[in-house]
């Protein structure tokens, strides 16, 4: 039940702050954003989808990778270095969950950091599972990093 109220208290937290970030012109100008605040906020939200992300429950873990996605959309700015190292692993794990697996390659395909491309590149050509393999190469593809 712990588990369930973080990630329902994440996704609550991913749509606070997309209905903030599509706020109307005239409601920007009157609030400008904090942008200390907000940065403390994601450290601490990044930081909390790291241990989701390392929870046994497949559940939580693809909603972690998924709220994830959905903040680099939002936040394109911000680096989100703490999870780049956890979403390789799971990436690379043979033995990770099948979804698990998919959702960190898009997830580290919307980090747009060349660490994330190189390891997305290298499971394309050594993973057995031919589905995420397909992924890899088309994610590679639209990126332009095909080679």
């Amino acid at each position: 039940m712990k588990r369930f109220m973080m990630v329902v208290a994440l996704l609550i937290l991913a749509t606070a702050v997309h209905a903030q970030e599509y706020s109307t012109a005239r409601a920007q100008m009157q609030h400008k954003y904090n942008t200390r605040f907000l940065s403390e906020h994601l450290k601490q939200t990044e930081e909390s989808l790291l241990k989701a992300m390392q929870d046994s429950s497949l559940g939580i873990q693809t909603s972690a990778i998924q709220t994830i996605r959905e903040l680099e959309e939002l936040f394109t700015a911000y680096p989100f270095a703490l999870l780049l190292s956890p979403l390789e692993s799971k990436l690379r794990d043979e033995n990770a969950d099948a979804v698990v697996r998919r959702l960190s390659a898009l997830a580290l395909d919307g980090l747009h950091s060349e660490a994330g491309d190189a390891v997305i590149r290298d499971v394309a050509k050594s993973t057995e599972d031919k589905g995420l393999q397909a992924l890899c190469n088309a994610l590679l593809v639209k990126g332009g990093l095909y080679k």
